[in-house]
C-alpha cells in the first residue's frame, strides 16, 4: 500500500478511526484538533493515497523535557546540569483494518525524521516515548529505543542515534 503522511486537516475523518485503544481513538476524535490549534502537539495522519479522508494511522509530537537527574547517563555525559529538551512522540496508533501492514513502523520512522529535521533548528537531546503497555514498549525497542532504568515503559533514543538513521 502507498501512504501519504500529512498534518491533521479538516478533510480527515477522525470519527471513523478505530485502533485497539479506546483512549487513542477518543483523543484523535475529540482532542487532536484542539491540541494542534493550541500548539500543544503536532498531529500527523497516514492515509492510503487514493483515500484522503481515511485515517489509517496517526502520531503526535510534542515538546517535553526531563530533569537532568532522571536522564540516562548515556545522554547526559558532558552536558551541563540543566533539564534536557526532548521531542515526545506522544501518541502513535494504527486503525485495526490497516494493522499488520507495517504502517506503525512507517509512522515511527516518519516521526523520527521530523524530529531530526526540527532538531537541526531547535536542538533537543532525546526522542522520547511513553509506551502505553509492554507490547508497545517492545515495538519501540525493536526500532532502537532504550528503556529508562526505573521506568521501562518510558523509552528514549539519543539524538546522535536519530542523526545516524538519517545521515546522508
Amino acid at each position: 500500500m502507498i501512504w501519504t503522511i500529512r498534518r491533521l486537516d479538516g478533510v480527515a475523518d477522525r470519527a471513523s478511526f478505530q485502533s485497539t485503544s479506546n483512549e487513542l481513538n477518543s483523543w484523535l476524535a475529540k482532542q487532536a484538533n484542539q491540541a494542534q490549534k493550541k500548539r500543544l502537539a503536532s498531529v500527523f495522519i497516514a492515509s492510503p493515497v487514493d483515500q484522503p479522508t481515511c485515517i489509517a494511522g496517526y502520531y503526535s509530537l510534542a515538546p517535553w523535557q526531563i530533569a537532568f537527574e532522571q536522564a540516562p547517563v548515556k545522554v547526559t555525559k558532558r552536558l551541563p546540569r540543566y533539564p534536557l529538551a526532548t521531542a515526545l512522540l506522544a501518541r502513535l496508533a494504527v486503525d485495526q483494518s490497516f494493522q499488520g501492514q507495517g504502517l506503525g513502523g512507517v509512522l515511527l520512522i516518519d516521526a523520527l525524521k521530523r524530529i531530526h529535521l526540527a532538531a537541526q533548528s531547535v536542538p533537543v537531546q532525546v526522542a522520547l516515548v511513553h509506551a502505553k503497555d509492554d507490547a508497545a514498549a517492545a515495538f519501540y525497542r525493536r526500532y532502537g529505543f532504550e528503556p529508562f532504568a526505573d521506568e521501562p515503559l518510558h523509552l528514549f533514543m539519543a539524538m546522535g542515534t536519530v542523526e545516524q538513521l538519517f545521515a546522508d
